[in-house]
């Protein structure tokens, strides 16, 4: 499948032209069907994230980037990302993918040690590839259906099995046992704000460039889970 959108709940953004796959896009998804009761609400929250993403997020992220060393950013990014490894051997454990495991355990033990802590993704320079897998996906890969489709605020699209798993998500995450709870919040708050940063481009590809902004979010995240799982 072609790599269109975000990262889940905008951290799952990917690098690529909407304008230029779009076509493409269209063609891949014109005969996916999403459960969506909630349309109406769907809409309704997509046009607040848009609009908190446009008079809120992408000024203060764009202010944020101009007086960022990238250096910092990066090792920020890379910092979170490796917090997260150990769950995703877990997840494709779970998954009976034992080669992905694998790959996901050596990605910790080299940036963890070789990066500083994680601070350098020395294991991408590697070549060892990272393997998304969280509980959403596990509960997926195991015949879970995802429900019906629902639209987060400030997370953006997801339906009802992922939303569910979200706890299992944070209680993973060494942040959230941060004292006291605010301390937690505003960390995990900048670890999401700091991933944000690198795809403004993307994120205004898509919410400015794209018709019919909403359908094509859904589809686009309930297909990308789709593969993800499999």
């Amino acid at each position: 499948m072609k790599k269109i959108l975000f990262l889940l709940l905008f951290c799952g953004f990917v690098s690529v032209s909407v304008a230029e796959e779009l076509e493409d896009f269209e063609k891949e998804y014109q005969q996916y069907e999403v459960s969506d009761p909630l349309s109406g609400y769907n809409k309704m929250i997509t046009e607040f994230n848009v609009g908190l993403y446009t008079y809120v997020m992408r000024p203060v992220l764009k202010g944020y980037n101009a007086i960022t060393p990238s250096f910092v950013r990066s090792g920020a990014r890379n910092f979170f990302d490796n917090l997260l490894a150990p769950f995703r051997v877990v997840g494709n454990v779970l998954q009976l993918k034992f080669d992905n495991a694998g790959d996901e355990l050596k990605r910790f033990i080299a940036n963890s040690i070789m990066g500083f802590g994680g601070l350098r993704d020395i294991a991408s320079e590697m070549g060892i590839e990272k393997h998304p897998a969280d509980l959403g996906l596990v509960l997926a890969h195991w015949g879970v259906g995802e429900g019906f489709h629902i639209v987060l605020p400030i997370l953006g699209p997801s339906n009802l099995r992922d939303t569910l798993s979200l706890p299992a998500l944070w209680y993973a995450t060494p942040t959230a046992y941060i004292e006291p709870d605010y301390a937690s919040f505003l960390v995990g708050a900048y670890g999401f704000a700091n991933e944000l940063s690198f795809h403004l481009d993307e994120i205004d590809e898509i919410y400015y460039n794209t018709p019919n902004l909403y359908p094509f979010l859904r589809d686009a995240y309930e297909q990308r889970r789709k593969e993800l799982s499999k």
